[in-house]
């Protein structure tokens, strides 16, 4: 199988790490790729962020769609484009943090976040119950970190920073699970497990296992509702990637 992670943002130093980990644990069967846009902001840290790099996204996944087996988002946000790629194919798509977050909720009775800046914390709020496990979040806790410093603090200082946000949501909020939240925190998990002594949950992991039992199991998103195909409209100065989905055989 083959499964196309997108790196939502431009960062070619988080796509790299995406991929360093999907190397790692992919089954031999599948093969894991990452990818990234050409056009869009560096980072994204915002609503106005996830819509700016909504277009770049979806072009370079329409473009790539009869390529893969299933799709995912890989930005810790309850990301536009993966309900919009739901609607135009019935390929498995998922975004990291839904697919972390459901994972923690078999693994303990309640998950904290760590993530970086304050920004964070309202729009992870609202994917929680988004997502409907708004009761089972102990917590969401921000290291402070703009999402573009991972890329140039120093190893370690980035670990303990997030080290110290997960202590406080096990012992002050009553956290039993952590999940990562954000991409670029990818591969500091087990790390921070021998610490905590909890599990440490990485989006990108929880995305690509899940989904490799998804397509394993000859599962599809559904049309039934919600995922049906959008119907032809005319697109007024656009590309003609983005009619690409309204044709039959799309």
């Amino acid at each position: 199988m083959r499964i196309l992670f997108i790196n939502p943002n431009t960062s070619e130093a988080f796509t790299q790490r995406i991929q360093g980990i999907l190397d790692q644990f992919a089954l031999p069967g599948t093969e894991a790729v990452a990818k990234n846009p050409a056009a869009g902001p560096r980072s994204i840290e915002s609503i106005y962020d996830e819509l700016l790099s909504s277009q770049g996204t979806l072009e370079l996944a329409i473009n790539e769609m009869d390529q893969f087996d299933a799709f995912v988002i890989a930005c810790y946000s309850d990301h536009p484009t993966v309900y919009a790629l739901r609607e135009i194919t019935n390929k498995p798509v998922l975004g990291i943090a839904e697919a972390s977050m459901y994972v923690a909720c078999m693994l303990g009775h309640r998950f904290s976040v760590v993530t970086t800046n304050m920004e964070w914390e309202p729009l992870l709020w609202d994917a929680v119950n988004h997502y409907g496990v708004g009761e089972r979040c102990a917590s969401i806790r921000t290291t402070g970190m703009p999402v573009l410093a991972l890329e140039k603090a120093s190893p370690e200082e980035t670990y303990q920073m997030i080290l110290k946000a997960a202590k406080q949501a096990v012992e002050l909020d009553g956290a039993e699970v952590i999940c990562l939240g954000c991409a670029g925190m990818t591969g500091l998990d087990k790390s921070l497990e021998k610490e905590l002594q909890v599990p440490v949950i990485d989006g990108v992991v929880s995305a690509l296992k899940l989904l490799e039992g998804m397509v394993g199991y000859g599962l599809f998103t559904s049309k039934h509702k919600a995922y049906r195909k959008p119907g032809h409209k005319e697109l007024v100065n656009m590309p003609e990637v983005f009619s690409r989905p309204y044709q039959p055989d799309a």
